[in-house]
């Protein structure tokens, strides 16, 4: 008579099954952990990428409301409508337009400073244009992750220059230069054009 095999599944089988499945397992775990690397890299990205877009518009728009407006800092001294720090790490200027929605007791115009820091890029404004011993700015980082900033300014003979000190000759520059060095985005460079600094083609 022929044997009947008894119902069910051999140890052998049993075994190569758990080792499927131990596999399986596995390459879907490492999969999830790969689909939740790339989206964590994709959205450090996204964030870093926005806040760049932002920074270089909030630039832009306090460059082109510039104004030959001079003012007197804490210590009482003048200071020119435009200049940059002696460092070559910042730079200050009045700019026009700045926004009062509430109708606070203030002016129109606002004193700003873009400065780079040593590990940001900030942006700090004050409430008055002529300022007080006591007056201090509100300071506020616009772009992080960065390396190295670098300004340069063009004058009306079109001449590329390290330092700008704001005279009666020509308060403002023409044009502003910034570089920056970024940790994701590698060199970048942008030339924003100050109000009186249109027309004619800007030199490299």
């Amino acid at each position: 008579m022929t044997r009947q095999r008894a119902g069910g599944f051999t140890l052998l089988e049993v075994l190569v099954a758990v080792a499927i499945f131990a596999l399986v397992g596995i390459a879907s775990h490492r999969l999830l952990l790969s689909a939740v690397r790339v989206d964590a890299q994709t959205r450090g990205q996204e964030q870093e990428l926005r806040q760049l877009v932002r920074a270089m518009t909030t630039l832009e728009r306090d460059i082109e409301q510039a104004l030959e407006r001079p003012v007197l800092g804490n210590e009482g001294t003048r200071e020119p409508a435009f200049w940059s720090e002696p460092d070559g790490q910042g730079l200050q200027w009045t700019r026009g337009g700045w926004n009062n929605p509430l109708n606070a007791t203030r002016a129109q115009l606002q004193r700003v400073r873009w400065h780079y820091n040593g590990e940001a890029l900030t942006r700090d404004y004050w409430a008055v244009l002529d300022r007080a011993d006591d007056s201090q700015a509100q300071a506020q980082v616009v772009l992080e992750h960065i390396s190295a900033v670098q300004w340069r300014f063009l004058d009306r003979h079109d001449v590329w220059r390290e330092q700008w000190q704001g005279n009666d000759a020509q308060a403002l520059p023409r044009a502003v230069e910034i570089r920056i060095d970024h940790a994701r985005f590698g060199a970048l460079r942008r030339v924003l054009l100050l109000p009186d600094g249109a027309g004619g083609s800007l030199p490299q």
